[in-house]
């Protein structure tokens, strides 16, 4: 790969990876050890999380198509080895959110991908891109989903900040792209059509309750977690880097 030409982008975005049965096989070992060092590097590069998750699900199997996808990721990685994660100081510890999901993107089991990231500050602290564990019948319950992982990791999160003293304002905002699952989080009217996830929505609605979080619609274009559902244009996955302050120094 030393001589390799470098890409802009971690992953095509027409890719859709998927199991072919009469495609050339690859050595599992070789590519499950290089996938490895990818999951470990995703602790300080947020911005191939998205694509490693994918590349993941074909540990046992790969094929030549799989490690092709791979071997972008390190070009990627190659033409973008000056970025790093910038940690500003800030005069405040605001703790925001921001959760995404895609819907039925996995080509094998149609599952959906939830993405979320949260800040202290400007401070990019903890992010996730990890497919649901079940069949999404609408983008809204995807979406929904997406939010109720989202608001798990904040629990857990203000339990580490309570541990450490450290006191963050409340409700702490979750900015969702999905006006629908906003709106149906925020009514606590019965849904017919939403029963079979009535779970996710009541623990939402005990945390809006508390008024520990706040769910706030953002524009797609501005929803970070948008990076860590799906496969960026060029110039889409540099403003979500931006964004990431991730950044080249």
């Amino acid at each position: 790969m030393t001589d390799s030409k470098p890409m802009q982008t971690p992953m095509d975005e027409n890719a859709a990876l998927q199991i072919v049965a009469d495609a050339e096989s690859f050595d599992a070992t070789l590519y499950c050890q290089t996938v490895g060092c990818l999951i470990y590097l995703c602790n300080t590069r947020p911005d191939i999380q998205f694509v490693v998750s994918q590349v993941s699900r074909f540990m046992q199997n790969p094929t030549m198509l799989h490690w092709k996808v791979v071997k972008r990721i390190f070009r990627y990685l190659k033409g973008t080895s000056n970025y790093a994660m910038v940690f500003s100081k800030s005069t405040h510890l605001l703790l925001k959110g921001f959760s995404d999901s895609d819907w039925e993107g996995d080509r094998n089991t149609r599952r959906s991908t939830s993405g979320f990231c949260f800040y202290l500050g400007d401070c990019l602290i903890s992010w996730l891109s990890k497919r649901q564990p079940t069949i999404a019948t609408s983008s809204c319950e995807a979406e929904s989903r997406a939010a109720f992982t989202a608001t798990l990791e904040l629990v857990w999160l203000q339990k580490i900040f309570s541990y450490l003293d450290v006191r963050v304002h409340k409700p702490i905002q979750i900015f969702s792209d999905s006006e629908s699952a906003i709106a149906i989080a925020n009514n606590l009217v019965h849904h017919a059509r939403t029963k079979h996830i009535e779970i996710h929505y009541h623990y939402i609605r005990e945390q809006l309750a508390k008024k520990h979080i706040e769910l706030v619609y953002v524009p797609s274009s501005e929803n970070v977690a948008d990076i860590f559902t799906k496969a960026l244009t060029r110039d889409n996955h540099e403003k979500m880097c931006r964004l990431l302050k991730l950044v080249p120094i």
